[in-house]
């Protein structure tokens, strides 16, 4: 019950940052900054959620993020699970939960997100339709912002969920 609500809780919050990103990009200007916030959310339940409920979560996310962009359905939410499959395997080459490493691997994976998402859409789109390869520099940037921030989005999953996994003594489980 505790992961379900973690879990929960995760896709809570990246909808709540999906939400804050649209806002700061209206009061920019729209586009000047961008950052993929959800995405240490993805990286969070790759090193923290089980399996399947991780899984599920990411896809969630995903479906989040899809719903916001107004791109192709299901592109980022396949990209997502990617991600948190992606993070899983990698998380355990070096230390991922100490917070220059978390950042690293938010980093990197926005990176690959931005990359990959790129060429299908290339790969789909007709010649004349197609992104160009100049958004490549944009997508870094995006990948370095998401990094700076991807501390204090650990941060606030941590403290939420041990605020979820407080025993209260005397109750049964």
């Amino acid at each position: 019950m505790k992961s379900a609500f973690r879990t929960a809780l995760a896709v809570g919050l990246a909808l709540l940052l999906v939400a804050l990103e649209a806002s700061l990009s209206h009061l920019l200007g729209g586009g000047v900054l961008t950052a993929v916030l959800p995405l240490p959310v993805v990286v969070w339940l790759g090193l923290e959620a089980g399996l399947t409920d991780g899984a599920l979560a990411a896809a969630a996310v995903g479906l989040v993020l899809d719903s916001a962009a107004g791109g192709p359905v299901g592109l980022f939410t396949c990209l997502s699970v990617l991600l948190f499959l992606g993070t899983r395997a990698a998380g355990g080459a070096f230390d991922a939960r100490a917070p220059l490493g978390f950042a690293l691997l938010c980093g990197t994976g926005t990176f690959a997100f931005g990359l990959v998402a790129l060429s299908l859409l290339r790969y789909v789109s007709p010649a004349e339709a197609a992104p160009r390869w100049g958004l490549a520099g944009r997508v870094l940037l995006e990948a370095v912002l998401t990094a700076l921030a991807a501390p204090a989005v650990r941060l606030t999953l941590a403290r939420l969920t041990a605020r979820a996994q407080r025993e209260e003594p005397g109750l049964l489980p």
